[in-house]
């Protein structure tokens, strides 16, 4: 072989190789989620961990990562900023987002949101400590509770629940403190307060160690003021911690919650989206066993529930493709 024979041909592979390589230009995702000690964190690591793992079966470059945030409604401050393009959400508050209500009014709204799906389902907890034989949401008027960090999903939810009763946070507790969901247990757990409010997954980090930690009492709220917010709004539900599941308690527990939801911006690449559904999606199994927190998720509720905006390309391009949607 000649000299300018293999010149030739190492200069049409380093050609094939660019090629190869500008096909499979490294793309990037980041998803904003929440504190650490609640579900949306590691819910975010759950879902790279499957993205990533799935570049060479689907023929990506992308690189998936997670932010620890403010929560929902700082995640959907820093969507409409163009700060952030991916996000776990509580569903009132992409609603609210999306129409430019509640907390969004002075802001208008961002029809710029996308559904990719939906994810487990928030309880709201309310987590007391034993010693102050707290059973009912009532026994909380006067306490010092911790109603969630400034700007997060949780501090919201209770103002708006608050609203119902005609009343706020800081008129119906004797304090709202607004503590991290890594601040709360141990603050419970040192009767630095009375009990926290909490919306996040069964079996969330924040709530096993407070109950792992300290002796304390999950609390019922479920009334006919509740009863009568998730009637007239569809985005609230009913929901029902068994007996044990819990360190200590030892009766079934019922309160309400809402759906924790994945969004994008409009604009967030569709290839990287249709990667993304698609690798949580054909591992559905897989991504369901990382955490119980997903022990009652199915694709065909993943697909709906939740969903107050339209579809992103990407995510709808997946799912008309295996017959999830018509």
């Amino acid at each position: 072989m000649n000299i300018v024979f293999k010149i030739a041909l190492a200069a049409g592979v380093a050609a094939l190789t660019a090629s190869g390589a500008a096909a499979q230009e490294r793309q990037f995702v980041n998803i904003g989620t929440a504190g650490i000690g609640g579900g949306y964190y590691p819910t975010g690591g759950f879902i790279c961990n499957v993205l990533n793992k799935s570049r060479e079966a689907q023929g990506h470059n992308i690189r998936c990562t997670v932010e620890s945030t403010g929560g929902s409604v700082a995640n959907l401050r820093s969507m409409a900023a163009g700060d952030l393009n991916v996000a776990i959400v509580q569903s009132d508050w992409q609603y609210h987002a999306f129409n430019g209500s509640s907390v969004f009014d002075a802001n208008g709204a961002n029809e710029d949101l996308r559904f990719l799906f939906s994810l487990h389902i928030d309880t709201s907890h309310l987590v007391g400590r034993a010693d102050m034989e707290l059973e009912n949401f009532s026994d909380l008027k006067d306490k010092i509770v911790n109603i969630g960090n400034a700007g997060s999903g949780q501090e919201a939810s209770m103002v708006a629940a608050l609203a119902r009763y005609g009343t706020d946070p800081d008129s119906y507790f004797g304090q709202a403190t607004r503590l991290t969901s890594r601040e709360q247990a141990q603050a419970l757990c040192d009767g630095k307060i009375d009990a926290f409010f909490y919306t996040t997954g069964i079996t969330a980090s924040s709530i096993t160690e407070a109950t792992n930690t300290c002796d304390t009492t999950v609390i019922n709220w479920y009334d006919d003021t509740i009863a009568a917010m998730i009637e007239e709004l569809p985005y609230f539900s009913k929901s029902v911690i068994p007996a044990g599941t819990y360190k200590g308690q030892d009766k079934e527990v019922t309160t309400w919650g809402l759906t924790a939801t994945l969004i994008a911006t409009a604009d967030t690449d569709e290839e990287v989206v249709y990667n993304l559904v698609k690798a949580v999606f054909d591992n559905f199994e897989d991504f369901k066993a990382q955490s119980t927190l997903y022990a009652h998720v199915n694709r065909d509720g993943a697909v709906a529930n939740g969903r107050s905006v339209p579809y992103h390309p990407g995510a709808e391009r997946y799912f008309r493709e295996v017959g999830l949607l018509k």
